[in-house]
Parts: C-alpha cells; structure tokens; sequence
C-alpha cells in the first residue's frame, strides 16, 4: 500500500476590527474577493465552486484555471474549507488544502488560517510570503486601507525588479524606521544585531551581515542582499523616498541580476513584496508583521 507523504502545515491569525458578517462575506462574496485576494475570481456555494486566478496570485500561472473546490462550509461557526492546487516553481501542480475559521471576539474578529501542503512541496519561506501579501490584503480592506503592495506573477523578465507603495507617512518617518534598530526590528527582522549607518557599514540582521552601499538622508538607503542571490552574489537592495501629496512615495529596487530572469520565479520578488506590505502596515498601524507570526510544523490528518 502506498505511504502518504508527509505533510506540513502554515497557521497564522489575523485580527479585523468588523463585525463578522463583513469579515465573512469578504472570504465568499466574488467581488469581494476580486477586491482582496485575487483579479479572477468567482464563487458557487451550492456548485462547491471557489475559483480564483489571475496575475497577482503566487503559486497560479495567468492562464492556470485550476480546479479548486470548497470541502466544507459552516456559517453559524465560520469554517470554510476549500482545495488549491498551487504550481511550484518548478512548474509541477501539487494538491493543498486551505482552512479558515472566523471567531467573533469582544471588540474584533479572528480569522484563524491553516495551509495543508505536502512536506516538500513549498518551502517555508514560500508559504509565509504567500499569506503574508494575501493577509494584508484582506485586513487592508476589511479596514479601508490604501492600496497595499501587489505584485505581478506573470512571465515578465528583467535584470532587476521594482515595487513601490504610497503612505500617508512623513519620509522622515519612513526613513528612520528603514535605517534604525528599532525600526528594522518592527517591520522586518526581529533578529538585528546592529546597523552602521555609513557608506561601508554593517547592517547585521542577525543572520546574515550586509554592507550599506549608499546613504542620502531621508531620500535613500542601499545595502547588499545575499540571502538568495545564488549565482549574483553582488545584488542591491536600494529603497527610495519621494514625498507624494500629503504622504510619502517608497519604491524598492532589487538587482541586477547577471542575466534577465522571470521575476516571479524568484523568492525574494514576492518576499520583498510581502515586506513592503509589512513596513506599510507598521507605518500605518504600528501592529508588527503577519510574517513573523506564522507557524510553520509537520501535520498528520487527525493528530
């Protein structure tokens, strides 16, 4: 008989401040969900239909229509189940099941999300980058937030790749959160160790030691990145600041990379991406990020 493989599981919490007829209506209603989670998108309750595609969904080529289904529906206790068959960068289809639960508290609601994958069928990171930019997209909107950070999973190659945001935050703000201790801490790594703000310095995330390239006070700040460079060991990170009306215009760049590359194959594409929701959510709410809150261990069905 044939052995099952292993399984992991991603958990992560998210807290809206709506009552949760609105929360649940986002996570069922087409438009709702072609607002939040996917351009594509179309639901059928009595069909079990909860189909979702388009070019800002990870893990979903533009043209994929993949066959996803609901599993279980619970109103009265906010459980909805649904299958997805994600693509891996590797192009294989691989079947994952997703889980949500919407608790009604005191002053909020909770969405409670599991994510059911095979083992070695998405790596960690990959999963806490998916649900990371999904997530804000849905507390984004459940409370009237601008426009978060949503990147574009299409074939599209290029040596480097930019993403930027709007924030109705003064750069000066911004600036500090990017290039200070506490800041870095807040939005990005819990780990930092020390950052020398200096042409020639040393930002120390804590698990990798960066060089800061460049410096120009509340315009911008760039460092090396060799978390996933592989064969470009030399890429860049460089954030930019504009003031924008009344707030603030933050781009980042990323490169440049020895050849052109499908950016979205990339991991730091669309884990830069979930950062910048991030530091968007910090700056905005100082409520530190979804990434670094979910759970990631192994799972065996009914354990």
């Amino acid at each position: 008989m044939a052995t099952k493989p292993e399984q992991k599981r991603a958990s992560v919490s998210v807290d809206v401040r709506v009552p949760r007829e609105i929360a649940w209506r986002a996570l069922l209603d087409t438009r709702e969900l072609q607002i939040w989670f996917a351009q594509q998108a179309n639901v059928d309750v009595e069909k079990k239909e909860y189909s979702f595609g388009g070019k800002n969904v990870p893990f979903l080529r533009y043209d994929d229509r993949p066959d996803q289904t609901i599993l279980e529906i619970n109103e009265e206790d906010g459980i909805l189940r649904y299958s997805w068959p994600v693509r891996r960068r590797d192009g294989d289809i691989v079947e994952t099941e997703v889980r949500y639960r919407l608790t009604q508290m005191d002053e909020y609601c909770r969405l409670d999300v599991d994510h059911i994958v095979g083992q070695e069928d998405l790596t960690d990171d990959d999963l806490r980058n998916l649900w990371t930019l999904m997530l804000n997209g849905y507390v984004f909107h459940m409370e009237g937030a601008a426009a978060w950070v949503r990147p574009e999973f299409t074939q599209k190659k290029a040596k480097d790749f930019r993403l930027d945001f709007w924030t109705a935050t003064k750069r000066e703000v911004v600036y500090e959160t990017l290039t200070t201790v506490d800041g870095i801490r807040g939005f990005f790594a819990p780990q930092i160790k020390k950052i020398e703000l200096e042409e020639g310095g040393i930002l120390d995330l804590g698990w990798d030691q960066l060089p800061v390239i460049e410096i120009e006070e509340n315009v911008k700040f760039a460092h090396g990145w060799r978390e996933v460079a592989d064969e470009d060991p030399n890429l860049v990170v460089r954030w930019e600041l504009k003031d924008e009306g009344n707030g603030t215009r933050v781009s980042l760049t990323e490169g440049s990379f020895t050849e052109p590359v499908v950016l979205s194959s990339r991991p730091d594409y669309d884990g830069w991406a979930a950062v910048m929701n991030d530091l968007k959510r910090y700056l905005e709410t100082n409520r530190h990020p979804i990434f670094l809150s979910i759970l990631i261990e192994p799972y065996a069905e009914g354990k």
